[in-house]
């Protein structure tokens, strides 16, 4: 029996734990605090390629409507094909944790992977899985972690109690013009909501100040702060996706969407496509089979988010009006995912867009 340790309890290494075990493999996690404590995340569960379907566990409803802003408000009616939940991440983690743990799962909390202790894991293990996050452990030990400060999107994002109760049931994403990047209010609840602001480019500019400005313009000011977060969002792969007998997943593995900062639904399939790698002796094309899944929607997202951070807004707001009027939530999908094919369905790439920005 093949022996696998993992870094990091979150998406990608519970996802990796429970698929390894379920595959006859020996688990062995190690998560640097208690599961599901200082997450980083908006917690909007986007399976844009529908392939892990709603969480088992945390999920508070599933988005009805999405209204996005750039000079004007639109808004996107979700369905069938638009698979979108706001989560409770951290209960969401720990659900997963206890289902790893059924499986036989052993994991080991408040124990954080020093390099020290990396090089002792990939000696004592067959497999080390790195879900360690940005810059991963990996990095640091084979010396690439600064790749991830010049590769990576900025954010920030409090957590306010008030009342959210217009929100119910949808999210909220508006273009700060100017900036690469976007900010949005995620509701948990009638009385909770993340609101935040993503970077993709670096600017001089200081985020919270920003993030600041935003809940002023959005009314929010008056309602009470209760988590404070920031961090970096990897959108670009290393050059390898795996060091030795370590892999590299979900954000380690520079997973998030070059479009919408989110990384959830990437992080999970990666820890599934680490695992059937190794079940099936398959490593050496690790990488080959994350870009066979991924690679297409990562790059339509990508190819959108360069085309929609560099133009102007008003521009910008014809193309979502037209994507708006197309009357089918599919737009909808299209825009937030950067799906080239279905943008090719309804038609948006065959002559429509091309003539707004022609003229």
């Amino acid at each position: 029996m093949q022996k696998i340790a993992i870094i990091g309890g979150g998406p990608a290494g519970l996802t990796a734990a429970i698929d390894g075990a379920k595959n006859g493999l020996s688990v062995d996690l190690y998560e640097q605090y208690h599961i599901g404590d200082h997450i980083r995340c908006a917690e909007g569960f986007f399976d844009t390629l529908n392939m892990l379907g709603e969480p088992k566990a945390g999920v508070r409803f599933k988005v009805d409507e999405m209204k996005f802003k750039v000079k004007h408000e639109y808004v996107f009616p979700s369905d069938d094909q638009t698979n979108l939940w706001m989560i409770d991440r951290r209960e969401w983690q720990i659900g997963l944790a206890e289902e790893a743990r059924s499986l036989g799962v052993t994991i080991y909390e408040n124990t954080a992977i020093s390099k020290d202790k990396f090089k002792k894991l990939v000696q004592a293990y067959d497999w080390v899985i790195d879900s360690s996050g940005a810059p991963s452990i990996t990095s640091k030990v084979y010396g690439f972690n600064h790749f991830y400060k010049e590769t990576s999107g900025l954010t920030v994002q409090y957590t306010l109690l008030g009342d959210f109760s217009k929100y119910n049931g949808k999210i909220f994403a508006a273009l700060i013009e100017n900036y690469s990047g976007y900010y949005w209010i995620f509701p948990k609840s009638n009385h909770e909501a993340n609101v935040g602001l993503i970077f993709f480019k670096n600017t001089k500019e200081n985020l919270w100040d920003e993030l600041e400005k935003v809940i002023e313009k959005e009314g929010l000011a008056s309602y009470t702060k209760t988590k404070k977060l920031g961090g970096i969002c990897p959108v670009v792969q290393p050059e390898k996706l795996v060091y030795g007998n370590a892999l590299l997943t979900g954000d380690a593995a520079g997973l998030i969407s070059a479009l919408h900062g989110g990384g959830i639904d990437n992080a999970c399939i990666s820890g599934k496509i680490a695992i059937e790698c190794i079940a099936k002796n398959e490593v050496d094309q690790y990488k080959s089979k994350i870009n066979d899944v991924l690679g297409k929607k990562l790059a339509g997202e990508t190819r959108l988010a360069n085309l929609a951070y560099k133009l102007n807004p008003s521009i910008l707001d014809k193309i979502v009006k037209v994507i708006h009027r197309s009357n089918k939530p599919l737009g909808a999908y299209a825009f937030l995912n950067g799906n080239g094919d279905a943008f090719e369905k309804i038609g948006l790439l065959k002559g429509i867009i091309p003539s707004i920005l022609k003229n």
